[in-house]
């Protein structure tokens, strides 16, 4: 158990560090492309809070620490900075508002995985709706 909280404690360390170090984001947030991607290369990076910026939802922050949490109770934190990720193609919903970014993760030693991520337009800018929901990871 003490062992547990001092890796998640590293890793909150570690991330804010981090935080702390980087840049703002920049790019043209009418684009979803550009959201999808930087959200994925930070993602993948293990820079869930850097994501989280790109995120249209409430909590983000508790979001990325619950899936953290669960990750680490289930020993299924994996280290996707090997992974690469490829975007396959935006489908817009009815509403034009909302839609879905399909994309392909590639993994060494792995067949790859073919995801997605919600996209929602909030105002003028496309942002990713959610990254975690009831045990489903990126």
């Amino acid at each position: 158990m003490r062992t547990r909280f001092l890796i998640i404690a590293l890793i909150f360390l570690t991330l804010d560090v981090h935080l702390l170090l980087s840049q703002p984001v920049e790019l043209d947030y009418s684009k979803p492309e550009e959201v999808a991607q930087k959200f994925l290369q930070l993602y993948f990076k293990g820079d869930w809070f850097g994501a989280c910026k790109l995120c249209a939802c409430e909590g983000c922050e508790d979001q990325m620490s619950f899936m953290i949490k669960k990750m680490d109770e289930e020993s299924t934190i994996t280290d996707d900075t090997k992974c690469t990720f490829s975007l396959d193609k935006f489908e817009l919903d009815k509403d034009g508002t909302t839609g879905k970014y399909y994309f392909t993760k590639t993994c060494p030693d792995v067949k790859p995985k073919k995801n997605h991520i919600d996209m929602k337009k909030v105002g003028d800018k496309w942002m990713v709706e959610y990254i975690y929901r009831r045990d489903k990871f990126l």
